[in-house]
Order: C-alpha cells, then sequence, then structure tokens
C-alpha cells in the first residue's frame, strides 16, 4: 500500500463550491439580518406614529376639559381670578389604555406681556419702564429690554440703528422678525439672551394680543416688583407680601392693596394712565398643558386658551397649540 505523508489535494472544482457555498450563507445572513432591523424599525416607527396619534387624540380631549373648567369657573361668577380658582386645580395623574395622563394650567395674564413693548403701542413707554424693574427684580441686564423693544421695531430706519448686523453676523445668519412676539421660545435669537438669561426670564413673560393687563392676584414676586417706578420701587419684601404666597384674592384695586401694605397704593404706578389700564384682578388667557405618557413615551402638549369677558364677548377658543418641552 502507497502511504504519503501530504494532505491531497482538493480538486479546484470542490474549493470553488465551498467558497460559493461560504458567500451564500454570508449573503443569506447579512439579508434576513437586514430584513429583521428594518421589520424592528417599521414596527417601531408604525408604534411611534399610532401613539402620536393616540396622545393627539388625548390632548384634544384635556383640551376640552380645560375649557369645560374656564366655563365652570366662569359660570360661577367670581369677582376675580385668583390661584385658588378651580382652573388652578391640576389633573391628577389618570390611567387610560397604554398609559397615563396629567394636566396643569396657568394663568397668563399673571405674566408680563412682551407684545406690550411693541414701538407701536400707545403706552409701549409705560411698559417699557415696568420691563426694565421686572429684569432688575430677575437680575438681568436692564439693557435688554431695548433690545426686545428693537426686535418689534418695523420702522424702515431702524435696520442700521438698533444693530442687525449682529443677527447677520451669526454662523447662520438671520433678521430681527420686525412683529409681534408669537412665542417666547422667540427671545432665545435675541443679542443677550443666553440659556441661562432665557431660563430666568421665560416663566414670568408672556406672547398674548397687546394691551394685556397684569392680574396681580396670579402676578409672581418679580412681577409685583413691576408695581412702582424705580424711584419710589416696590421692594421684594413688599412684593412678597402683597403675593399672599400665591394665595391674593384681591378684588378691588388699588384699595385692597392698602389693606396689606399700608399707603402702597400712593406709589403703584401706570404712567399718565390709570392703574386699571396696566393692572386688573381678572384673566382671560390661560396655558393649558397637557403630560401624556404612552408605552413610556413621553408627550407633552400645550393650548394658548382665550376666555372672552362680558356678555358681549363670551365664548372659550384655542388660539395657539405647541408641543414639547418649552411652552
Amino acid at each position: 500500500m502507497n502511504f504519503s505523508i501530504f494532505p491531497q489535494r482538493i480538486p479546484p472544482q470542490r474549493g470553488v463550491a465551498l467558497l460559493v457555498a461560504l458567500l451564500v450563507v454570508a449573503l443569506a445572513t447579512v439579508l434576513i439580518a437586514a430584513l429583521l432591523d428594518r421589520g424592528e424599525l417599521t414596527a417601531a416607527r408604525t408604534r411611534n406614529e399610532l401613539r402620536t396619534t393616540q396622545a393627539e387624540a388625548y390632548a384634544q380631549g384635556l383640551e376640552a376639559y380645560a375649557a369645560r373648567v374656564l366655563s365652570q369657573d366662569q359660570a360661577n361668577g367670581g369677582q376675580s381670578d385668583t390661584s385658588g380658582d378651580i382652573w388652578a386645580v391640576p389633573l391628577p395623574p389618570t390611567p387610560v389604555p397604554g398609559g397615563e395622563i396629567t394636566a396643569t394650567m396657568s394663568d397668563l395674564d399673571g405674566r408680563f406681556n412682551l407684545n406690550n413693548l411693541d414701538p407701536k403701542f400707545d403706552t409701549q413707554k409705560i411698559w417699557l419702564g415696568k420691563f426694565k424693574l421686572l429684569l432688575g427684580a430677575l437680575k438681568l441686564d436692564p439693557n435688554l429690554a431695548q433690545v426686545v423693544q428693537d426686535w418689534m421695531n418695523q420702522s424702515p430706519t431702524a435696520s442700521v440703528n438698533i444693530g442687525d448686523a449682529y443677527y447677520l453676523a451669526q454662523p447662520v445668519p438671520y433678521r430681527r422678525s420686525k412683529k409681534l412676539f408669537f412665542h417666547i421660545s422667540e427671545l432665545r435669537l435675541l443679542k443677550g439672551v443666553s440659556g441661562e438669561v432665557y431660563a430666568q426670564l421665560a416663566p414670568y413673560v408672556s406672547a398674548l394680543p397687546q394691551g394685556t393687563l397684569i392680574n396681580v392676584n396670579t402676578a409672581s414676586v418679580p412681577v409685583l416688583m413691576t408695581l412702582a417706578p424705580a424711584a419710589t420701587p416696590i421692594t421684594q419684601q413688599m412684593a412678597q407680601a402683597l403675593w399672599q404666597e400665591g394665595n391674593a384674592n384681591y378684588r378691588n384695586l388699588p384699595a385692597d392693596l392698602d389693606a396689606i401694605q399700608p399707603g402702597v397704593s400712593h406709589v403703584v404706578d401706570c404712567g399718565s394712565q390709570a392703574l386699571s389700564q396696566c393692572y386688573d384682578v381678572h384673566s382671560s388667557y390661560f396655558l393649558a398643558r397637557g403630560q401624556i405618557t404612552l408605552d413610556d413615551l413621553p408627550f407633552v402638549f400645550y393650548s394658548l386658551i382665550e376666555r372672552g369677558r362680558g356678555p358681549n364677548n363670551a365664548g372659550i377658543r384655542v388660539i395657539q397649540r405647541s408641543r414639547g418641552a418649552d411652552g
């Protein structure tokens, strides 16, 4: 018998067939993995779309609920709007198919309306002074008041004078809006408004139709510090007392203010206008926030709701909707 210490040579045809078989298996594996990955991605996308649609339906329900609460509050015939009204009671976490929902509502009339700073607005000078007081109360640069006002300036000769060059020199150039604020997040576009500045200012300002007044019952301490001019300021301690730990329920201005801070009515200021042209005890604009969690996916919806006042201005309507972390 003939034995060889060398392995027998595999015919070339068998080697090619083996390589082809390995290649086919590898391609099949890659194809199956891609199909499975695509299937999982499609399933996730479909699930997310279904949950988004479901969340939007819940948000509309919460919106209708908020409108009903505001209508009921109005029907109760309260003489003022306060943080103790039924609209201020949050909706506790409520289970729904696939998750839970919760909701809160805040009074935007208790904040400073940026659109009152519009240079074309009749009383803008009064509001400009008050906005500077608010910035001072928040330890922010008072020059920011002029920057905010300039952002809305529609004058054709204003572009050069108020520094459009700054905005055009940004990595992504843009121009001033030259119109009213649509949402307070626009502040992030302004010169001097960093993320930190915006975080400090955002809770105290709003972007509402011009002419809204500040409801002293729902105003915060910094906003209450705008009651008087810088010459005779409302100190933080005075504003804290007027705030009543968030439970203020004034009905007649300025008399009720004196009951808390004797003599304060003598320093409360609205320029040449009556006090009732700047401050009030009623509210017309509310921000409803809906937090919806479905399959551990969070959805946050906001609805800006206007509630009319008086027999000729009754009714409730949604004038703005948004979605995301920043309402």
